[in-house]
């Protein structure tokens, strides 16, 4: 039996889900129908998707989808065990070869998702004797990990380096010090100061581990993220193959001896099942188009001006955003609900981010640009936006 406790948290949140689905304004977990590069099926209607970490248009490439049928008849559908049993193919081993050679660090090692990733990394490097420090916005992947590890936990405030510091000054007696950050923040697309970080960090003697998710494909000169922008050095790099790369699972790369550790003590790695054969080979052909063709990221950002430039010049409110994450802050969550279903009305899909998400009374519509995006693309989701928008009264 549920008890009394459980049951009102559970009621307060079915509540909420079963009032926004009788009055039908917005599909919580919508079912597209196709796949999802720029235009797709959602509700039996064409829909452009303006909510998707494809951004370099890689899913559904032919070069991808040939690999992965390639692998598909090599290695069949699944691996059937973790990686240090029977879960380990020559794919595996090769992709992180390759990762760590493209990162410019000594190894790498792979997960079945990015939220493993960051779990395990953080808990087996991090113990009693570590004092966590960590962005109050972080990944709740990364906010996890603290949680599993054990360890004495300090959030500073979003980007405050004032506060790292005085964090890091109050626990100069702790045996270890390891600060972990988003290197670009998904909710609001703002960047990290790494520079200032990776300096406190040197003073201080403290480990460093950023979370590029969102960086890899979109940031620094090469794709590689947002240390490669800043030209600095993290201790332990995390990355995901969801996004720009188009696959699934995630990644840590670091220095050898780091990486061998976690090898062995990373429950996330060593109790769970490895990644199909089939999906590595489809990072490894993402990975050779993200470096064979160049244009992908030149567009990316040429695309990500001309629609930060269009909201802005409509007067919404895009925050501080630095990157082809683009937060439209709403601020009423039904408001921001009903402006959702309105814009799906209109062919434009728009993911709306609420409580717990982000901070109560903080709606907004976290809208990601793409590669392969055309310009009337971007041109129609701004017409939807202006539409809804001065309905709503959002706009004059």
């Amino acid at each position: 039996m549920i008890s009394q406790a459980y049951g009102k948290t559970m009621a307060s949140v079915l509540d909420l889900v079963r009032d926004v689905r009788e009055r039908e304004l917005y599909p919580f977990e919508p079912a597209f129908a196709a796949g999802q590069d720029v235009r797709t099926r959602l509700h039996g209607s064409d829909v452009l998707v303006m909510s998707t970490s494809n951004y370099l248009g890689l899913a559904g490439h032919p070069e991808i989808t040939e690999a992965m049928k390639s692998a598909l008849d090599r290695f069949g559908s699944g691996n059937c065990g973790a990686r240090l049993v029977n879960g380990t193919t020559t794919l595996h081993l090769e992709l992180e070869s390759r990762l760590a050679d493209w990162l410019g660090t000594e190894a790498a090692l792979t997960y079945s998702s990015g939220y493993m990733a960051n779990l395990g990394a953080i808990s087996a490097m991090c113990d009693a004797e570590t004092v966590i420090v960590t962005d109050q916005f972080n990944h709740m992947s990364i906010m996890d990990g603290c949680r599993l590890a054990e360890s004495r936990i300090k959030i500073f405030s979003h980007n405050s380096m004032a506060k790292l510091a005085y964090i890091l000054e109050r626990n100069a007696d702790a045996p270890k010090r390891f600060i972990v950050v988003d290197g670009v923040y998904s909710m609001d697309g703002d960047l990290a100061p790494l520079a200032e970080i990776a300096e406190l960090a040197r003073r201080h003697d403290a480990m460093t581990m950023v979370d590029e998710a969102h960086g890899l494909g979109v940031m620094g000169p090469g794709g590689r993220g947002a240390c490669e922008h800043f030209g600095v050095t993290a201790d332990l790099l995390m990355g995901t193959f969801s996004k720009s790369l188009a696959g699934v699972g995630g990644f840590v790369a670091g220095r050898r001896d780091v990486i061998e550790y976690l090898r062995h003590t990373s429950h996330t790695y060593a109790f769970n099942a490895s990644l199909p054969a089939v999906t590595v080979a489809g990072v490894l052909t993402a990975l050779d188009l993200l470096r064979r063709e160049p244009w992908r990221m030149r567009r990316l950002w040429e695309n990500t001006e001309r629609f930060r430039r269009g909201l802005l010049a409509l007067g919404f409110d895009v925050a501080g955003t630095r990157t082809p994450i683009v937060p439209v802050h709403i601020g009423d969550e039904m408001t921001a609900l009903r402006m959702a279903k309105d814009l799906l009305d209109r062919g434009v899909y728009v993911f709306t981010a609420m409580y717990p998400a982000v901070p109560v009374r903080g709606a907004r519509f976290r809208l990601t640009v793409t590669a392969t995006m055309r310009p009337e693309d971007i041109d129609h989701a701004l017409d939807a936006l202006r539409e809804v928008g001065q309905a709503h009264g959002l706009l004059d």
